[in-house]
């Protein structure tokens, strides 16, 4: 064999199958096939399974560099997501299966931020990369909905439509999908009231946390309809008090112990997620009392690990899932056109309630 002979040139990319083939084959024009494969109502349901058939047998695959240029659409949508060990898979599935099924890519990057409530360089970075990418949308896992609207001016330039999750972006246009936390807050008040339970207390988490704070509010306007002379802080000799404790989870162990440690302590506590439930749990062991003998706890979300704790964690289930999904619907809506109206739209999932071993009557009752 000579090595000095050129190989020839492997045509198997140039030779790929084209629309034009599939025409072809089939005898009808390109645009016909071109709508076709788009499932245009244009074209009738006999002949797009032909048209399907056809693109299957010769293993045809959309160019989609050249669809860009045609549409001005890419089909790559961006998921941009803050890591954490914490939360449930289950929203990236939802917004992920949502995508695939409308013929979309999606494209994830993850954001990597403080956590503080003032918008972060790094996250501002990773929008833009997606949008360098020409994506055709963006959803959005914000790490502060306090941000105005010129914080996404870039966004909003590239007409580039934005579905923020988990967290509301009220201060912008950007559409919503997530769950409605002050219906949550009141089912969590109703379930521990419904109990006998009088003496209650909410861990809120950090106060800049929009979601958290819903939980807080309608924690507090459901003890309050419950009871018009209740108290809902540390003060007064009411029918019904509820203390509220603001704690970062770094502090949260330490604000239970302290709340435990009182002489009238709350023979419930409302924690605003999961995670600051843990810690009312080690509070209670370090202090050899019993959850849900000597103090019920509530948490909120339904975090894998709820139902593993011992004893298991009454909680508020969020539907991650779900709320995926609707915000990959949001989305598309904007892209397809479906949508038109500057105004934002949001979607938001009434939680349920999931009683486990950690809330029961209290001991006088």
């Amino acid at each position: 064999m000579n090595l000095n002979t050129p190989t020839k040139p492997d045509r198997t990319v140039r030779n790929r199958p084209n629309l034009r083939q599939i025409a072809a084959e089939l005898g009808v024009s390109m645009m016909t096939v071109s709508r076709g494969l788009r499932g245009s109502p244009e074209v009738s349901a006999v002949t797009r399974e032909r048209i399907l058939a056809a693109a299957e047998r010769l293993k045809y695959r959309p160019n989609r560099v050249v669809n860009a240029f045609k549409t001005g659409r890419t089909g790559f949508v961006g998921m941009m997501v803050r890591p954490s060990k914490l939360y449930r898979c289950d929203l990236i599935e939802g917004i992920h299966d949502e995508l695939v099924a409308a013929g979309s890519l999606p494209v994830m990057h993850f954001s990597r931020t403080g956590g503080e409530a003032t918008p972060d360089a790094a996250e501002l970075d990773c929008l833009h990369r997606l949008l360098d990418q020409r994506v055709d949308g963006i959803v959005f896992w914000p790490s502060d909905e306090t941000v105005p609207n010129h914080y996404l001016e870039e966004v909003w330039k590239r007409g580039v439509p934005l579905v923020a999750v988990d967290r509301q972006l009220p201060h912008t246009r950007a559409d919503f999908s997530g769950t409605d936390d002050v219906a949550g807050g009141r089912i969590a008040a109703e379930h521990l009231l419904r109990l006998g339970h009088r003496r209650l207390a909410i861990l809120c988490g950090e106060p800049w946390v929009s979601t958290y704070a819903d939980r807080r509010q309608g924690f507090v306007e459901a003890v309050t309809a419950h009871n018009a002379a209740a108290a809902c802080d540390k003060a007064g000799d009411k029918a019904v008090v509820c203390e509220q404790i603001e704690c970062r989870n770094e502090s949260a162990l330490d604000e239970s112990r302290e709340l435990l440690s009182s002489h009238d302590r709350p023979t419930a506590v409302f924690a605003v997620s999961d995670v600051l439930a843990a810690h009312i749990y080690a509070a209670a062991a370090a202090l050899k009392l019993s959850v849900g003998t000597d103090v019920s706890v509530l948490g909120y979300a339904d975090i894998p690990e709820a139902g593993l704790l011992r004893p298991s964690l009454s909680t508020v289930r969020q539907d991650f899932q779900e709320i995926g999904r609707n915000a990959a619907r949001l989305l598309l809506d904007r892209i397809e056109g479906r949508t038109t109206t500057d105004r934002a739209h949001s979607m938001r999932i009434v939680p349920t309630l999931v009683v486990r071993q950690s809330t029961t009557p209290p001991k006088h009752h």
